[in-house]
């Protein structure tokens, strides 16, 4: 075990440390340990950018014994990894300010990531629509059949979206959190099965708070920050105005990652995020190719390469691009009811189309 973990992970539980703290402690002390016993003095003269913080750093140190409060984060299932150690990701150190230390749950971050290791962010807004779901998996699902790694922010609505459409593809996906990771206190509650799940699956879930700290409404913009940072690009799929997505798009931009935007109606108000996001520039997309390409990357969607498709079957998926009642279907291709269910039939059966409702059928 690196001696120096539980010293880092004692600072981190004083409030006011973050990155540049543990920077500056660690550029004047050379250690987080030599750090943890300096003298006053010596913690007030170190550079860091708040007194605040020196005062809190000296106030807190009494009343906490790292060896102990270590053997607290061993024993919730959660590791420990600092940005010197040679399995941070190098995506990672790119950024800004990257985060000194990351807790995780699952994977090793250098089980997943390689020189040749794409991850693409999926991000949106928790109130969705329909078409936001729809085209969130649609994406996602594409992206993990190319091999890429799935990364969001666990929360409700597109996050669980791509969460969820990624294990349900065999792939890999990591959850960025703004909580702590242990389940007491892991944000949003409602998806804690889906934690288990990613975990399970041999993703990990992140944060770089300690594995008992509650959620708080400032650390999910530095959580975004983590997202955008671990993905070679981001795509934002529904976002209001004003949202943590366009956020994270925006440190993306800063972070000089990718940015792509699902478009959406003119008239939907989750829509406004990406299609402002389109006008300033971000890169509109309709599928996951959209996205591959900007990575050198031909996709070629090989379940519908392969299906062998009659010319019956073809006329009814160009209808279907939109969704379509059989009672529809059966006007617009004047075919009879059984000859339209069997052609139906054999399309889900391929993988080309799914139910979308009571009698309602589109293309996938």
């Amino acid at each position: 075990m690196n001696s120096d973990l539980p010293y880092l992970h004692a600072f981190n539980l004083i409030n006011g440390v973050g990155a540049a703290s543990f920077r500056a402690l660690r550029e004047r002390f050379g250690s987080y340990e030599t750090a943890w016993l300096a003298a006053a003095g010596e913690i007030r003269a170190c550079g860091l950018r708040q007194q605040d913080t020196a005062d809190a750093i000296i106030a807190d140190r009494p009343t906490i014994h790292p060896q102990q409060e270590y053997e607290k984060v061993l024993h919730a299932g959660v590791w420990l990894v600092t940005d010197t150690d040679e399995s941070y990701p190098l995506l990672l150190k790119e950024i800004p300010n990257p985060p000194a230390a990351l807790y995780g749950k699952g994977a090793q971050l250098r089980e997943l990531f390689s020189d040749e290791s794409i991850s693409i962010g999926i991000v949106g807004t928790r109130r969705t629509t329909a078409y936001g779901l729809q085209a969130t998996e649609k994406i996602v699902a594409d992206l993990v059949s190319a091999g890429t790694i799935i990364t969001s922010g666990l929360a409700l609505g597109i996050d669980t979206k791509a969460h969820q459409t990624a294990l349900d593809g065999k792939g890999t996906t990591i959850a960025v959190v703004g909580s702590g990771l242990d389940e007491s206190v892991l944000f949003p509650h409602e998806n804690i099965k889906l934690s288990r799940k990613i975990i399970e699956s041999g993703g990990t879930i992140l944060s770089e708070y300690p594995p008992f700290a509650k959620a708080r409404r400032e650390y999910f913009p530095m959580r975004n920050r983590i997202l955008s940072g671990l993905s070679r690009g981001i795509v934002v799929i529904e976002a209001r105005e004003k949202s943590g997505a366009l956020i994270t798009a925006r440190f993306a931009l800063e972070q000089n990652r990718e940015v792509f935007a699902v478009p959406g109606s003119i008239f939907s108000p989750t829509s406004h995020g990406p299609n402002a996001l389109i006008r300033e520039g971000a890169k509109l997309i309709a599928s996951a190719a959209d996205i591959l390409d900007e990575f050198g990357i031909v996709y070629q969607d090989e379940a519908r390469q392969h299906a062998d498709v009659s010319k019956a079957e073809e006329t009814l998926l160009i209808l279907l691009e939109e969704a379509h009642s059989v009672d529809e279907m059966k006007r617009k291709l004047e075919m009879q009811t059984a000859d339209l269910l069997a052609t139906l039939s054999l399309l889900e059966l391929k993988g080309l189309v799914r139910i979308m409702g009571v009698d309602m059928y589109q293309k996938v």
